[in-house]
């Protein structure tokens, strides 16, 4: 290096003071030390830095790996799964009581299947939709589950519109009405043989009050949720419809029964 003062070689073992213009040089190793430390530390931190920046760059790389693997995971269960089941009005139509009640076994689990026992009637299979439904089938299995029904009756009967029961003495939590008219798109039409829920004037007030098509009935599509239909037994509604009827005192309309119709039963059942 050179003296600061006379800019001339200094000796290479760094003498105190310098040979050529007496200059004191202790302040100006002191100095180049300092610089040389500084230099080494900056080193070392641009070293630090440049490891990190690729430890970040092989994290990123390993977590954009994974997510990779794991959306090609889903996309082949999905390509795997089976292609769930579109709605069709001309199939649910082609499917009302399409069956025998003898093509159904009791199901000890939970199934989308139920069959009402209607005591001198005879018995109805009703296949439940929550596709379209998913509150209103819940709400109704949750109920079959716990025998709700068993003992309730049809306790309104009009012929050439449907028959309505499933009332019980229990204080229920009301359900959201799943259907148009309440913000809840339900494709399922009120053709005969369909399973919808009774209401008040109130939308969101359906508990376990259900009603069965006996005809179809346009004015209700898009006000009431409908949530399955008859595969079994429509004739067992049309036989309910042929009873004796009185008038309601309430209403004035001409659909209380005179004689009993007792749901001995609802049970989950399975196609054989």
């Amino acid at each position: 290096m050179n003296c600061p003062k006379c800019q001339k070689k200094l000796p290479a073992d760094h003498p105190r003071i310098c040979p050529n213009c007496r200059k004191d040089l202790s302040s100006f190793y002191k100095m180049k030390e300092t610089q040389a430390l500084l230099e080494a530390e900056n080193a070392r931190t641009a070293k630090r830095k440049k490891l990190t920046v690729i430890c970040l760059a092989l994290a990123l790389v390993c977590v954009l790996a994974a997510a990779a693997l794991l959306v090609v995971s889903r996309l082949n269960k999905k390509a795997n799964d089976p292609a769930p089941e579109s709605f069709s009005m001309e199939a649910v139509k082609a499917e009302i009581d399409s069956m025998q009640i003898s093509d159904f076994a009791e199901s000890p689990e939970p199934t989308d299947y139920v069959k009402l026992s209607v005591t001198d009637f005879g018995e109805i299979v009703v296949r439940l939709r929550p596709d379209v439904a998913p509150l209103s089938v819940q709400n109704f299995k949750d109920l079959v589950a716990r025998h709700y029904y068993d003992g309730s009756s049809f306790h309104r009967v009009y012929p050439g519109f449907m028959i309505q029961g499933g009332a019980g003495e229990e204080e229920l939590s009301p359900i959201k009405g799943e259907f148009s008219s309440n913000g809840v798109e339900n494709p399922l039409l009120h053709v005969r043989g369909v399973l919808s829920m009774a209401r008040t004037t109130v939308k969101d007030s359906a508990t376990s009050q259900f009603f069965l098509m006996h005809a179809d009935n346009t004015t209700l599509n898009g006000n009431y949720a409908a949530f399955g239909y008859i595969v079994a037994g429509l004739d067992t509604v049309d036989k309910i419809c042929e009873i004796e009827l009185g008038d309601n005192p309430y209403s004035g309309e001409h659909s209380v029964p005179l004689v009993d119709v007792i749901i001995e039963s609802a049970v989950f059942v399975t196609p054989k």
